[in-house]
């Protein structure tokens, strides 16, 4: 009895309310917006799958240049600058590097205590004492040189050997790179170079021979250690003339007359003769007439 009089209050209640929920006022929030309605069928949303992007990386070195594609790798950078340092084993004795294969490395030049000097050339072959060198140009036999080196700590790469001509203004390049030996040995054979050299011969006129060091040059400024640039050799060259008789030549630039100076000379001894003369006659003769 008491269960049947609750339910009914409460469908009493329920009908008295039921006016108010249809007439909601405006001044107020809709009821979606206070209350979310459950959804039973929840949305998924797809999600497209990440693409994967290639990166390229490009290696520089030796080798040829290389690109290279990665997918799925991140792009690196190569922050390392630094270089290999040449060690002892793989310079010579100058700090010239000797390393060989595709690394490279930087020669580094080495210097000496400024009061060692520089190096030098001494003259063997001819000697220094011989005076002027003269040589015939279109000899059979070639022209020999022999020199060594001197207050040498830096072995030079390779030797370059010239002469040189004041009168000419010129300088004729011998060799290049000769292989450096502690003592050198050049032959110039003048004879092949007068007949393959037409547009440039050789004059007749005093010459200077040019050694220095292939890495350097012949005006280098000298380098405590290191081999100094050589010119303190000079010779001459001639040409050769067809033989002839000597009482059938002449010489062009001899005369039979007297010169200037000769002329001179006799005529002043002529006057001082004829002065002496005269004055010791009247030396005489005046001293006899006082008697």
């Amino acid at each position: 009895m008491k269960g049947s009089r609750s339910f009914g209050h409460i469908l009493t209640v329920a009908l008295a309310l039921s006016p108010l929920a249809s007439a909601w006022p405006g001044w107020l929030p809709e009821p979606d917006s206070l209350v979310v309605r459950q959804d039973d069928a929840p949305a998924t949303e797809t999600t497209p799958p990440p693409t994967s992007t290639p990166k390229t990386i490009t290696t520089t070195g030796d080798k040829k240049d290389a690109t290279t594609t990665k997918p799925d790798e991140p792009a690196s950078t190569n922050l390392n600058t630094a270089k290999p340092t040449p060690t002892d084993a793989d310079s010579d004795k100058d700090g010239k590097s000797t390393r060989t294969g595709n690394s490279t490395t930087t020669a580094t030049h080495k210097t000496f205590d400024p009061q060692d000097g520089a190096g030098g050339v001494a003259m063997i072959t001819p000697a220094t004492t011989a005076g002027t060198t003269l040589y015939r140009i279109g000899d059979p036999t070639p022209i020999t040189w022999v020199w060594n080196y001197t207050s040498l700590q830096g072995t030079p790469s390779a030797i370059d050997v010239l002469v040189s001509c004041s009168t000419a203004s010129a300088t004729w390049t011998l060799t290049q790179n000769m292989t450096f030996e502690p003592t050198a040995t050049f032959t110039w054979d003048t004879q092949k170079y007068s007949e393959s050299a037409v547009a440039s011969p050789l004059l007749v006129a005093q010459y200077t021979l040019l050694i220095h060091d292939a890495d350097s040059s012949a005006d280098a400024t000298a380098e405590a250690g290191y081999l100094a640039p050589f010119d303190g050799f000079q010779f001459g060259l001639y040409t050769a003339r067809p033989y002839q008789d000597l009482g059938e030549w002449k010489c062009a630039t001899c005369s039979g007359a007297l010169g200037a100076l000769e002329r001179q000379a006799i005529g002043f001894a002529v006057t001082m003769s004829i002065i002496t003369i005269f004055s010791f006659t009247w030396y005489v003769t005046g001293f006899a007439a006082l008697l």
